[in-house]
């Protein structure tokens, strides 16, 4: 009898024990202030436009009351909407680790396309937003240049479809547009022009492109060559330089 009376005993004081401990770890993180804020860049390696400590430095900038603040007082949805106003950022994470430091995760915006153009120069990630160059990063993506016209959707899907190919994106240096819209690319080896025409179809263009790189020309025969004509449709046609 006596032993079930101090089980039963126990399991009340337990149950008396759960709530005052839950009230005050409650109190603790009401009265918990921040004490610091760290900012992590997910793809700092692929990507520079922003730097962690700039981006600690705006926030505490714009809200100058953040450090010493009650955690309990912060808006952690005010803070990452503030965050996210910087263009080359793609998605950002406020949180609180429990010890009083505010921890920011920022993920940027992938470029795909570099564009030179009458307004300016800025990047295109894969979605077709632009994102503004940086004075301490160059993203070594396709460059366009030449008469680039308000409409940039072609150049965007030029540019998808080399990112997509691991052996023309390593290929494949600047896309240069004429003033009759005919698009050439300029590949990083071999001095050489390739002429895509009009830009359309340019899925098989490519293709055609590739396999000729792959299957056709030997790389040492690519700096014997002029010009790789792919304008017209099921040809191409490769024009040599002349020997003088």
């Amino acid at each position: 009898m006596m032993r079930k009376f101090l089980g039963l005993l126990k399991w009340v004081l337990l149950l008396g024990y759960f709530p005052v401990i839950l009230a005050f770890v409650a109190s603790s993180q009401r009265s918990m202030v921040c004490s610091e804020v760290r900012v992590a860049v997910r793809d700092s390696m692929e990507a520079r436009f922003v730097s962690a400590e700039n981006v600690r430095l705006e926030l505490l900038k714009s809200f100058p009351d953040l450090l010493g603040a009650p955690l309990s007082s912060l808006n952690f949805e005010e803070l990452e909407a503030h965050i996210g106003q910087h263009s080359a950022i793609r998605s950002v994470e406020v949180f609180n680790s429990g010890s009083g430091v505010v921890h920011v995760e920022v993920s940027q915006h992938a470029p795909i396309l570099r564009v030179f153009a009458p307004e300016g120069t800025f990047y295109l990630d894969a979605e077709g937003r632009r994102i503004p160059v940086s004075d301490h990063f160059s993203a070594r993506v396709l460059v366009a240049s030449g008469a680039i016209s308000k409409d940039l959707e072609p150049l965007l899907k030029l540019a998808r479809m080399v990112e997509a190919d691991e052996f023309l994106k390593a290929q494949m240096e600047q896309l240069y547009v004429r003033r009759n819209n005919d698009f050439v690319l300029v590949p990083r080896v071999g001095d050489h022009l390739i002429l895509l025409g009009q830009p359309e179809d340019l899925a098989l263009k490519l293709r055609n492109l590739r396999l000729l790189y792959t299957e056709g020309l030997n790389p040492r025969e690519w700096n014997e060559y002029r010009t790789i004509n792919l304008k017209y449709k099921n040809q191409i046609l490769c024009s040599r330089r002349r020997e003088w």
